[in-house]
């Protein structure tokens, strides 16, 4: 009987159907180890999993492939915490769906996994910018998270792609499953890594990273899209916060997260009492009663939040004059 590949290639996508296809093959051309490889489609409108299907159906080599779909749309938390369930793996590896493994990809993240004595519960790396249309760019140089401590997290975040992340089951098992509108992970995954076995980065381009998603702001604005758009922003930021706070609480750091995370929890939780409101005057009555924060971006806020479609009608404009 064969043993069971010790690392899970995980790759996420939704409605992809243009740029899964070349994912999936990236991560079948793994010169690796055999490894246990995942394509889990969320529920797409559009033909992701079947271009999954094919091309899992299509594999005879040494990993071991399926595909899979959730019968709803979970999003990116609820997501992952899915596939812990129905992976084995001790070291999970991260592939989106319009992103490009290199071929040694996971052997890199794999090494570095084995010179830590898998200690390490974090491997990163570096990345290079690839256009919405398939062309290369920059390489983007990610912080060295080897060096990041509690306190320099607090202070700054460091600078990592969740797309390059490889983590282990452990730190997961640890921490417990992500709040289910938690949608941005890489900090996330950083506190878990540094307040644990540590995180390191391997300094080389191993992810040809798609730019733009759905974390930028839309160009082509209306008041309906840019209201649609603000209220998913600060849903997923404030679940960002709720489960960085969880998470401080498990390793005993609580007080020293909260303190960072207060500024934007005070921006968020105004942005929320502007998108609920019921009317410009209930509006008004809560930009006067928040004097936490600045009354010049207060105003602004409220002014955006009142007068949608002017608000979208300047942003337009913006986005011309930048070429967008």
């Amino acid at each position: 009987m064969s043993t069971a590949p010790r690392i899970s290639l995980i790759l996420l996508a939704c409605n992809q159907q243009a740029t899964v296809r070349a994912a999936a093959e990236s991560c079948l051309a793994q010169v690796s180890e055999p490894l246990e490889v995942v394509f889990s489609d969320d529920a797409s409108s559009d033909r992701t999993f079947e271009e999954l299907q094919a091309v899992a159906d299509a594999y005879s080599g040494p990993h071991r492939v399926r595909a899979r779909r959730n019968p709803v749309n979970l999003g990116i938390g609820a997501h992952y915490n899915q596939l812990m369930l129905e992976t084995s793996g001790a070291l999970i590896v991260t592939a989106a769906g319009d992103d490009l493994s290199v071929p040694h990809r996971v052997q890199r993240l794999a090494q570095a996994w084995d010179a830590s004595k898998q200690c390490a519960d974090l491997i990163a790396s570096h990345f290079v910018e690839m256009s919405p249309e398939g062309e290369l760019g920059t390489r983007i140089t990610t912080d060295d998270l080897a060096r990041v401590t509690l306190d320099s997290w607090v202070k700054k975040t460091p600078y990592t792609v969740g797309a390059t992340h490889a983590f282990t089951r452990r730190i997961m098992r640890r921490f417990g499953p992500f709040i289910d509108d938690v949608w941005y992970e890489d900090r996330i995954m950083v506190l878990r890594a540094i307040t644990s076995g540590g995180a390191l980065t391997v300094k080389e381009p191993l992810v040809q990273y798609r730019v733009g998603g759905t974390s930028h702001q839309p160009h082509t604005h209306t008041g309906e899209r840019l209201l649609n758009w603000t209220r998913t922003q600060n849903r997923r930021v404030l679940a960002e916060i709720a489960q960085l706070t969880q998470d401080a609480r498990i390793a005993g750091c609580e007080a020293e997260v909260a303190g960072s995370l207060a500024p934007t929890m005070q921006r968020e939780t105004y942005l929320r009492a502007m998108l609920d409101a019921q009317g410009r005057g209930a509006r008004w009555r809560a930009a006067m009663a928040n004097t936490q924060l600045p009354l010049g971006w207060r105003v602004r806020k409220f002014m955006t939040f009142s007068f949608t479609e002017q608000a979208a009608a300047i942003k337009r404009v913006k986005a011309r004059l930048r070429g967008k």
